[in-house]
């Protein structure tokens, strides 16, 4: 790709707009100012990455931030993996594409000021970005017996059940997603976006890692970071200036940019939200062959007002045998019924769980704290209890949960009851999350918030952010497409801002 690089030497430039952060975000921005005129340059802290491994602990390692073992601890802990690559987390995701509820935009317009963000304001910069990046539903022949017997299901229990709107172009249907698409049919930013961005003059610098902002009497001013190997050892150090400078490195990481660059004052960090999840295993008495079909092809939105969402769901065989009980006559009595097993997941939209992202003096290491609420302790607890409704109505036989104090195999038919009458802590449901949002909220009050409905941030001329990180709560669905169509949304005005 011209114009694309791994700079293995010292960086001085300058530009007209700085973007730091090549996923949804950024990414979808740079596309948005390719035809602006502008000189426009996108730094990456991670590689280029061309071929995918089938290994789960491979891919981590390589294309993840602290090789895939970022945690978050509070009274829950668990693993959240943020990507280290060109195109961010839109390379290593499901690709699923939703748009955000009226609820949830209807509280950021009555509780952050946000006026703008109605449906019908915000419609233009959907349709665009769905367009582009070819956003539509799974295909019926990719779909495979896992998500048919998800659908079957949420049917045979009168739910709500739709099929999962991706962007992608000639899926296969091999349940990869989550590793990377190898077919190359999923248009992640580094295949959709950034392509287009290069081919219009734009300019992508990769491993090259931000450490903080240049900023001299409250102007942004451009970035110091390091260039790093394909293990983020410092080799070199860079220097870029900038007329503005849009920091679009996600909801961890951004926030950590801001507070090592002196902005602490104005609730940078607070407010970091999750969508906290867990998963089931149902095991059937036919054959399901789970590692085949789309990754996720269907998902119920049926409980969504009340903060659950259902959805199918694959990755690879050792992250979900971990389900397994350690005994050694279950544990191999199980796996030779993996070809007749299901994964099925549930995540909440956690309006009652808060935390922070910190960074420990004298160090770039993050400190990540998070508490999941009680409320949102029982929708996880019934999210999981509707997923087991799910199974015993498909005529799974077996489930397991994975929670502690709860049996290891459980009846499926008894299941539900179990789960729902359960006396559970945060620390006993396993749960991740890679949604994440907040730790640099928008919102028309200076004082409550790091910047605006647009995302330049309050007091700091020139800065603007384009990622999850401003998101002030939940959008109520899977964020990427948000994050996607405000960057849209800011490469309308930001041209008329240099």
């Amino acid at each position: 790709m011209k114009g694309l690089a791994d700079y293995t030497g010292p960086v001085l430039e300058s530009c007209d707009v700085l973007i730091v952060g090549s996923g949804p975000g950024g990414g979808t921005l740079a596309w948005k100012l390719a035809q602006s005129g502008l000189s426009v340059t996108v730094v990456e802290a991670g590689s280029w990455v061309k071929t995918f491994e089938k290994d789960f602990g491979k891919t981590i390692a390589s294309h993840f931030w602290d090789g895939g073992m970022r945690a978050v601890r509070g009274n829950v802990t668990f693993p959240t993996l943020q990507a280290r690559a060109l195109g961010g987390g839109s390379v290593f995701n499901s690709a699923i594409c939703m748009r955000p509820t009226a609820s949830a935009l209807a509280r950021w317009r009555a509780d952050h000021g946000l006026a703008d963000y109605t449906e019908e304001a915000l419609a233009p910069h959907f349709d665009a970005v769905e367009a582009f990046f070819d956003i539509h539903p799974v295909a019926d022949e990719v779909m495979g017996r896992r998500n048919e017997l998800f659908r079957d299901a949420c049917n045979t229990l009168g739910w709500s059940v739709e099929k999962v709107r991706r962007n992608e172009r000639g899926c296969v249907g091999s349940a990869e997603c989550i590793l990377g698409c190898r077919n190359e049919a999923k248009l992640s930013l580094d295949r959709r976006g950034i392509k287009e961005f290069v081919e219009a003059g734009g300019r992508v610098l990769t491993h090259l890692q931000v450490d903080q902002l240049l900023i001299e009497k409250g102007v942004a001013k451009g970035i110091v970071g390091h260039v790093v190997d394909g293990r983020a050892t410092p080799l070199h150090h860079a220097r870029i200036h900038a007329k503005v400078v849009v920091v679009a490195a996600g909801a961890i990481n951004t926030p950590a940019i801001l507070r090592r660059s002196g902005l602490r004052d104005r609730s940078v960090g607070d407010n970091l939200r999750f969508h906290p999840s867990g998963y089931l295993v149902g095991i059937f008495d036919d054959r399901v062959y789970p590692w085949t079909g789309a990754t996720q092809g269907y998902h119920s939105t049926q409980f969504l007002n009340q903060g659950i969402k259902l959805e199918s769901l694959w990755a690879t065989a050792p992250v979900f045998a971990q389900r397994f009980p350690l005994g050694v006559r279950q544990f191999k009595r199980l796996l030779k019924r993996y070809d007749r097993a299901a994964v099925w997941d549930t995540w909440v939209s956690a309006e009652d769980s808060v935390g922070r992202v910190g960074v420990i003096p004298g160090t770039n290491k993050l400190d990540i704290q998070y508490d999941v609420g009680r409320g949102d302790l029982r929708r996880l607890q019934e999210g999981n209890a509707l997923l087991a409704e799910l199974f015993a109505a498909a005529g799974a036989r077996e489930v397991l949960t994975g929670i502690k104090g709860l049996p290891e195999v459980m009846d499926a038919a008894e299941a539900p009851r179990i789960l729902r009458e359960a006396k559970l802590l945060p620390s006993d449901l396993p749960c991740g999350s890679n949604h994440v949002m907040g730790g640099a909220v928008m919102g028309a009050d200076p004082t409550k918030s790091v910047c605006d409905g647009w995302g330049a941030v309050h007091g700091t001329a020139n800065l603007y952010l384009c990622d999850t990180s401003i998101f002030p709560t939940s959008p109520g669905v899977n964020p990427m497409l948000t994050a996607m169509a405000l960057a849209h949304r800011l490469g309308e005005v930001l041209p008329g801002r240099v």
